[in-house]
């Protein structure tokens, strides 16, 4: 009896969550090697997930290079950054649930200009201020990769003191607590058990004369 209940509760848990990468590819254009950046919609939403950024001036808060342009970091391909490094860009799921921030890919946002440029220093901010994290980044051409494996995340906020941007953004989306159809049945057939089990237990009665 009490191994049917746990099972028959058991499928209510959340499961593990699977990560996604978000590379950006979908918004990739091609131009020519001299290209200046063109500006994508903010809020950016890409899947499950929303990329936010603001300028003050009217400008927009989110740029992309053509996959030919020489100033594209990601040359051939694509990725974004904010207009303004500060208050930079800022990640969250549109439904405003947790998720883990695994890791992205982050570089000097101009890549023909790298060898002058002395490197730089990127923070993220947690949950609007509940903790941060400061990551310097080179001045070589191309991305690094940083790995933060934190939880419980509902939003992120990249800024930093020289302009930056990202790329392969690797999130773990959060898991529902519904169960799905077949846990559902799985659930009913136990309870039909449990409920089975009970009505034995009550037929069984010893009397005495």
């Amino acid at each position: 009896m009490r191994y049917i209940i746990l099972a028959a509760f058991a499928l209510t848990y959340p499961a593990s969550a699977s990560a996604v990468t978000i590379d950006f590819e979908t918004l990739g254009f091609d131009g020519e090697t001299n290209d200046g950046p063109m500006g994508v919609a903010s809020p950016l939403v890409i899947g499950d997930f929303v990329f936010t950024a603001t300028d003050p001036f009217g400008l927009p808060p989110i740029l992309v290079y053509s996959r030919q342009s020489t100033n594209n970091p990601d040359f051939g391909g694509t990725s974004i950054f904010p207009n303004r490094i500060d208050p930079g860009l800022t990640i969250a799921r549109t439904d405003g649930a947790a998720f883990t921030f695994n890791s992205l890919d982050l570089t000097f946002a101009f890549d023909d200009q790298n060898a002058f440029f002395a490197g730089g220093l990127a923070t993220y901010t947690f949950n609007g201020g509940e903790f941060s994290q400061t990551r310097a980044f080179d001045n070589l051409a191309g991305f690094q990769t940083f790995i933060f494996n934190t939880p419980d995340v509902f939003n992120v906020r990249i800024s930093a003191d020289s302009a930056f941007a990202i790329d392969n953004v690797v999130l773990n989306q959060a898991v529902s607590a519904i169960p799905e159809p077949a846990s559902w049945a799985m659930m009913i057939i136990g309870f039909g058990a449990i409920g089975a089990a009970m009505r034995r237990r009550q037929r069984v009665r010893v009397s005495f004369a």
